[in-house]
């Protein structure tokens, strides 16, 4: 089971699939309170044959640890350029979902060069104050463990019986920070690599008006819109999904 160290001690936990001729690396980012032993579990049989797949447990989540009071992005970036800096990739390409999306984008933009493509499915971009405290109150340990009993116990099995109730708070106060000082729309539009804004036409955060907005705001953005799929990664069927990320991937790259 691979890990990572971070400069301040934190074991981040990671996995690898495909062969080296596989071709270019593709790396698969979770949401938030997501791991991979349930977020792109079910794509990677199919991905692996044509990329070199890296999967990795944002900090905090899953089996990666937390050196750290609180979850802040510019860490889990400096996380996933560590990662990536420890392994030898030097030019990828990124998926993430919800969170895992946010965080790419953020890759693409502070690593131009490093980055050939993105897709971002189901990331929140756009963020009110009554929207920040309706989730921090979904995120609230309590109530989850109050009116979705079966979430808590998934959340103690992916993350830890004595550690899920913290991350969960964790995740409030991180969608706070994400609100108040995290990307902006100018920021976004100086991605210089292609971005794939897919989206569920059920989904119940992101609004498909959202998702077109963004994937207009990005020199090369592009919308994918999947009928029938709701938030959760779960709901994604592989058809039409993969191949549309399959395709998006492999297009030619300008990078030297």
């Amino acid at each position: 089971m691979p890990f990572w160290t971070a400069d301040d001690g934190t074991k981040i936990h990671y996995e690898r699939f495909g062969e080296q001729s596989a071709g270019n690396h593709l790396l698969l980012l979770p949401g938030l309170l997501g791991a991979i032993s349930s977020q792109w579990r079910g794509f990677h049989p199919v991905l692996e044959n044509r990329f070199r797949l890296t999967l990795m447990d944002l900090r905090g989540h899953g089996l990666s640890e937390n050196r750290q009071p609180d979850l802040r992005p510019e860490r889990m970036l400096q996380d996933i350029v560590g990662l990536l800096d420890h392994l030898g990739i030097e030019n990828l390409h990124v998926a993430g979902y919800s969170l895992g999306g946010y965080l790419g984008l953020m890759l693409a933009l502070n690593q131009p060069r490093r980055v050939y493509t993105v897709l971002m499915h189901a990331t929140k971009f756009y963020w009110s104050q009554e929207t920040v405290e309706k989730i921090k109150r979904q995120l609230d340990p309590d109530r989850i463990a109050d009116r979705a009993p079966s979430y808590a116990n998934q959340l103690a099995e992916e993350h830890g019986a004595s550690r899920w109730r913290a991350l969960a708070r964790q995740g409030g106060d991180l969608v706070a920070i994400i609100h108040e000082k995290g990307l902006t729309e100018g920021m976004a539009a100086r991605a210089q690599c292609p971005v794939l804004v897919s989206v569920g036409d059920r989904d119940e955060m992101v609004p498909l008006s959202e998702a077109l907005r963004l994937s207009r705001v990005i020199p090369a953005g592009e919308l994918l819109v999947l009928p029938g799929v709701r938030h959760p990664l779960a709901s994604v069927r592989p058809v039409p999904f993969l191949p549309a990320m399959q395709f998006f991937h492999q297009r030619p790259t300008t990078h030297a």
